[in-house]
């Protein structure tokens, strides 16, 4: 498996747990991911070391997303930075 294929294996699983199916509002935890669970969905099955890897980085994702929905933010609050590119150097 080359480094693009497990990268887009790892992001297709944390897509697959955050989205819900179809209109249904079902909430799937990261606890109940296994590595069969990964290997039901992809055209080719991933190695066990690989799929525990993609779990263990879906767990960690998790974690850290609902540390961020935990956050309070107001509505409509302003961003506290704003990304400003400089122009190129010249010369």
């Amino acid at each position: 498996m080359t480094r693009r294929e497990f990268h887009f294996a790892l992001f297709a699983a944390a897509a697959a747990f955050s989205v819900p199916d179809m209109g249904q509002e079902v909430e799937q935890k990261a606890e109940d991911m296994s590595p069969a669970s990964i290997n039901a969905w992809l055209p080719a099955p991933m190695p066990p070391e690989q799929a525990q890897q993609v779990t263990e980085a879906v767990k960690a994702l998790q974690k850290t997303l609902e540390t961020l929905r935990a956050y309070p933010l107001p509505e409509g609050s302003e961003p506290a930075f704003t990304f400003q590119p400089l122009p190129p150097k010249r010369g």
